[in-house]
This record gives structure tokens, sequence and C-alpha cells, in this order.
């Protein structure tokens, strides 16, 4: 497994979740604090684990 330490809006997050649980995509992801940054917006830091292969697929990494 790998893991990424991401910090993202929390719209964006909340979507990505959905699509995870929809897709029944081999993800894990953990939220963590939660701040307004420096635009207002709310900004979450999550920790995603994946395989390799899921990693690649996501992002082309």
């Amino acid at each position: 497994m790998k893991s990424a330490k991401i910090e993202m809006n929390k719209g964006l997050l909340e979507a990505w979740l959905e699509a995870v649980h929809e897709n029944g995509l081999p993800v894990n992801i953990q939220t963590g604090r939660e701040y307004n940054d420096c635009n207002g917006d709310r900004t979450v830091r999550c920790l995603w684990s994946m395989t390799k292969v899921t990693r690649c697929l996501l992002w082309g990494l």
C-alpha cells in the first residue's frame, strides 16, 4: 500500500469520497484537521492509502 498526505478543499474531498464509495475503489481515505485557508475556503488534511496500481489509475503517477 502507498500512502499520500494531501490537503484539499472540503467540497472536492466530499466528491472524491462519493466517487470512491459509488465505484467501490480500493482506496482508504482518513480525514484529519479542517481549517479555513487564506481564501476563506474550508480545507481538510487527509491521508490516502491505496495500491500502486490504483494510484497509477487515479493520478497517472
